[in-house]
């Protein structure tokens, strides 16, 4: 897919796409979870604190449609 600008890339339309891309503070809550990568560990936490575990698996490359 290409995108096409209406302008020229230069310092004020680099910047604003740099804004556009960055994410916000609330698109970033997802990041203060404390995520467990050990699903040892993450059973062994949730027993200790009575609650539940989501698992987010997969089979496959991560940097492509599988």
């Amino acid at each position: 897919m290409t995108i096409q600008r209406s302008e020229p890339l230069d310092e004020r339309t680099f910047a604003e796409t740099i804004a556009f891309i960055t994410p916000r503070a609330e698109e970033m809550l997802w990041a203060s979870i404390p995520w467990q990568a050990d699903l040892w560990e993450a059973k062994q936490l949730a027993a200790a604190q009575n609650k539940p575990i989501f698992a987010w698996m997969m089979n496959g490359s991560p940097l492509s449609c599988v």
